[in-house]
């Protein structure tokens, strides 16, 4: 009977008086609430036991967050040390009071429901303790009144790129072929493995992203950028001696006029690769890193009959030694592009031809020019050309698109 009696009595809590009860002062439902759980030792045990561990969690939050933000203190982030304590203070007060207010209905209801808010709580918490470590570990810098920038290795991230194109109220050009990498890792991945010359030059600098891992890998670096308002950008956020910012275009820079032995390094725009590269690699650079399309890279590569083989597949063969550093699919940039990425590394070997590049370039493009006639034809132009195939054993009929880059340089130094 006892047993039947206490099913009525729970039974019989009316509707109107749960709805009156949320218009009540908080002081009367602490009250009410504390009747509640004397009548229901069971469930208020179970809540107790909610409501402790969140406040459990909120405190070891907050005290994990000040730990770290002593750390912060002494390597010297004050303004990280404020941000931490705030962050934890706000974590371990706002947890406790919203499990409270958790007023059971029922004795199976009110387990279930005070431990899916504590739940819910518990992943708040860790939320808010975890996007503040990058304060707390000085990844933030301030950037302005009541703004926040990330500091140096940061800048090829999404997070990055977003903020400082909405700062400077710009959209990617992409008729310029901006397209940031936002991976930066395996972009300082690439850096590690560069062999870069005191002198660099960097083509296409955007927001800094590849500048910035840079810098401290050589004693002066040239930035050309052709948006103006990126080169004013980097020039304001990257104030370095060593850093040289130059407004222009990088197809009509003169590379050879640069103190050898000199780096290039660029994220190259994918609509002018080719006359791009060919600029930099008559000049000669010690090492070259690109990044560039893959169908572009795959020219560097090309043997001879592949429809990639060309002038300057020619250059690449004949003065460097090229590899791929890493492949980079869209997602790795902001905005996608719609083609597959590959970081290229070219360093000079050390028995180069001595032939004139510009002019073995040159040469390489008149026999290249139509590929599907023969060399014969291809080489009218100059009166000694039959006595040069007969001297390098080359049938007259044989389409230069078959010689390898050494036969060429062969038949260019007998013609030049």
């Amino acid at each position: 009977m006892a047993r039947r009696r206490r099913l009525r009595t729970f039974s019989c809590f009316p509707r109107q008086a749960a709805e009156a009860d949320t218009q009540k002062s908080v002081s009367d439902r602490v009250i009410e609430d504390a009747g509640s759980r004397a009548q229901f030792p069971a469930v208020a045990a179970a809540d107790g036991d909610a409501i402790g561990s969140v406040g459990m969690t909120g405190a070891t939050v907050s005290v994990g967050a000040v730990v770290i933000c002593g750390v912060a203190v002494t390597i010297g982030f004050g303004v990280a040390l404020a941000v931490g304590i705030a962050v934890g203070a706000l974590v371990g007060i706002d947890a406790l009071p919203r499990t409270e207010q958790v007023h059971p209905t029922s004795p199976s209801s009110s387990a279930s429901s005070g431990i899916k808010k504590n739940r819910f709580m518990i992943r708040i918490s860790f939320r808010f303790f975890f996007d503040s470590i990058p304060a707390i570990a000085g990844g933030y810098t301030l950037a302005g009144p009541g703004k926040l920038c990330y500091t140096a290795g940061m800048r090829a991230s999404i997070e990055f790129i977003k903020d400082a194109l909405a700062s400077l109220q710009k959209s990617p050009n992409r008729a310029l072929g901006q397209n940031f990498c936002i991976d930066g890792e395996r972009l300082s991945a690439c850096v590690d493995r560069m062999q870069l010359s005191e002198t660099a030059i960097e083509i296409g600098p955007g927001l800094g992203g590849l500048t910035e891992l840079l810098l401290p890998r050589c004693e002066s670096l040239t930035a050309i950028e052709k948006d103006e308002t990126m080169a004013a950008y980097l020039k304001e956020t990257l104030p370095d001696p060593k850093l040289s910012v130059v407004r222009g275009d990088a197809l009509k820079y003169r590379y050879a006029d640069a103190p050898a032995p000199f780096s290039v390094v660029g994220n190259l725009p994918y609509y002018i690769t080719t006359p791009l590269c060919s600029a930099v690699l008559k000049a000669l650079p010690a090492s070259f890193y690109c990044m560039v399309q893959k169908e572009a890279a795959d020219r560097f590569f090309a043997a001879p009959k592949d429809p990639n083989y060309g002038p300057l597949t020619i250059l690449v063969q004949l003065y460097y030694d090229a590899e791929t550093l890493a492949a980079f699919p869209p997602d790795c940039f902001y905005p996608n592009p719609e083609v597959q990425s590959v970081f290229v590394g070219m360093t000079k070997r050390t028995g180069v031809p001595d032939a004139d590049p510009r002019k073995l370039f040159v040469f390489a493009t008149e026999l290249l020019s139509m590929r599907r006639k023969t060399i014969k034809n291809n080489l009218k132009q100059y009166r000694n050309a039959a006595d040069a195939l007969m001297t390098l054993n080359i049938a007259p009929e044989t389409r230069a698109e078959t010689l390898p880059p050494e036969t060429i340089l062969a038949l260019y130094r007998l013609l030049a």
